[in-house]
């Protein structure tokens, strides 16, 4: 068996029956060792599409997602992929090619020091070649699934790929477990507190999604999560108040974080932050990870989150809901009035407003970055762990087509939409290709305002004038249907929306373009 070959059989008996990416000549014998161990190999229009395509079938199933390149252009094209899963804590493996490691210290053409540019955006880089292969890919595995989950750099150079592989010698990889602490000193944190919060941030996995809700029907206080995490509770809850962390009307979002007078934080993660008002605050933390760092010194109380948050619910004696004036406040104050959009221009919020009364409870969102992330994470409700997909560690643009692609393979039988600024759409068109290629019934939503909007309110705010952010989209429609893809433009909230039903109901790829008033996202965004 060949170390290509054994690297395949690895990844097949660890559940792994995809790869995404783009062939090159010295990953062949890789590829074909996918082929061969049943494998698919799912060719994506740019490496960075197979890196989140990746990163987010890793975030869904648990299972680290695998991207696959080829040397030099190949592996850089991953970077911004492979950072966005480092800085989403998502597991996945990144497979690149290397230059044959007998000519690496001559040849300098495409060569480059992968295990240095992917050291510093992974948990770790290995290569191949000079120990039992089998044992390197499970501990890649394992280390990319391990509390905060991330990736994984793997190289596999051309020549290395096709030489036998010696089973079953090197050092055993060891990966270090979080002991389980006492839940006593949050309990008595807790009790000393008459106003507290709940925060549950990214490294809450679906799983401690019982536990979560049984806590809150006990404490019966508000509740208030990150992007990464929308789903955890049901946005419908009556104790619901709010996203944090950069999205729309943030400033509300921090103050109703402020009325509390302890933020009991659950797998909270301060990536997903733009600004530091949680070093300012008192939060007790419960975490599988520390996350410790600077000024961020909570109270930390680590182990397995859905066993601590148990242990706390039990102990807890008595409910500390707030003045219900107070909570009515605060949630009214995530409800803005909005002038009405100007230039026959649809409202992008009553847009997200409106596409979710017709898309399913259970279905899955994605949306890309830009002014629309953020009114996304705030208005776009969400009501069950899973269902929302958004790149908010990196926030990096390009992010919101590939992660539906991913849902939609993930769990074929669900809905999925794609909620996409135009600047985002024209980065990804040639996602088109591979949605069209396996028919993904997946409904592509484009915001067109023919600028980067959010940049262009930043440089508002500073008074510049409107400079570098202004483009002319093309017909996004009549593209989708270039690649085969049915199409059309909505010019007013009900023809969206009669759209985006029809185009459900039909189980078909379709891409729906909807013209955008970008001036109201000054009254949220700020």
């Amino acid at each position: 068996m060949t170390h290509a070959e054994a690297t395949a059989a690895a990844l097949a008996a660890r559940g792994v029956n995809t790869v995404f990416g783009l062939p090159g000549g010295e990953i062949l014998a890789f590829v074909e060792a996918c082929r061969r161990a049943g494998i698919r190999f799912l060719l994506a229009g740019h490496e960075a599409s197979a890196g989140w395509i990746a990163q987010v079938m890793g975030q869904l199933t648990g299972t680290p997602g695998v991207c696959a390149s080829t040397l030099g252009p190949g592996a850089s094209n991953l970077v911004t992929a492979v950072s966005n899963a480092w800085l989403d804590r998502a597991p996945m493996l990144a497979i690149t090619a290397q230059i044959p490691s007998k000519s690496i210290r001559t040849m300098t053409h495409q060569r480059l020091p992968l295990d240095v540019l992917f050291g510093s955006i992974t948990k770790g880089t290995v290569s191949i070649g000079a120990d039992d292969t089998k044992s390197k890919i499970d501990w890649s595995c394992d280390l990319a699934a391990a509390p905060r989950p991330g990736p994984v750099h793997v190289s596999l150079a051309g020549d290395v790929a096709n030489e036998e592989c010696c089973r079953g010698i090197g050092a055993e990889f060891d990966i270090a477990r979080q002991a389980q602490g006492s839940i006593q000193p949050l309990v008595e944190r807790l009790a000393g507190a008459s106003r507290p919060l709940l925060l549950v941030g990214l490294g809450a996995a679906p799983e401690a999604a019982p536990s979560i809700r049984g806590l809150l029907d006990k404490l019966q206080c508000p509740i208030v999560v990150t992007p990464k995490v929308k789903g955890i509770v049901s946005e419908d809850d009556p104790r619901f108040a709010g996203v944090a962390s950069g999205m729309a009307l943030d400033r509300e979002v921090v103050e109703t974080l402020r009325e509390a007078d302890l933020i009991v934080a659950i797998g909270f993660d301060p990536v997903e932050c733009d600004k530091t008002w949680f070093a300012e605050l008192n939060i007790a933390a419960i975490d599988d990870v520390s996350m410790t760092e600077g000024d961020y010194r909570p109270l930390e109380v680590l182990g397995d989150i859905p066993v601590l948050v148990a242990a706390l619910t039990g102990q807890i004696e008595a409910p500390k809901p707030w003045p219900a004036d107070l909570l009515d406040a605060r949630q009214r104050a995530l409800r803005p009035d909005l002038p009405p959009p100007a230039g026959g221009a649809v409202s992008p919020i009553r847009l997200i407003e409106r596409l979710r009364g017709v898309f399913p409870r259970d279905g899955i969102a994605a949306c890309d970055v830009g002014s629309h992330k953020l009114c996304m994470g705030q208005f776009w409700k969400a009501y069950e762990p899973g269902t929302f997909l958004m790149s908010n560690g990196l926030s990096g643009m390009g992010f919101g087509i590939p992660a539906a692609i991913a849902a939609q393979l993930a769990r074929p039988d669900k809905r999925v939409i794609a909620v996409v600024g135009d600047g985002g759409m024209l980065m990804m068109v040639h996602d088109l290709a591979l949605i069209r290629e396996l028919q993904l019934p997946i409904l592509i939503v484009v915001l067109r305002d023919a600028s980067l909007s959010l940049i262009r309110l930043s440089g508002n705010r500073r008074g510049y004038p409107a400079y570098g952010v202004d483009f002319t989209p093309p017909d996004f429609p009549g593209v989708a249907r270039a690649f085969r893809i049915a199409a059309g433009q909505a010019g007013n909230l009900q023809e969206a929306c009669a759209l985006a039903e029809k185009a459900l109901n039909s189980r078909a790829p379709f891409l729906l373009e909807v013209p955008v008033d970008w001036r109201e996202y000054q009254e949220v965004i700020r």
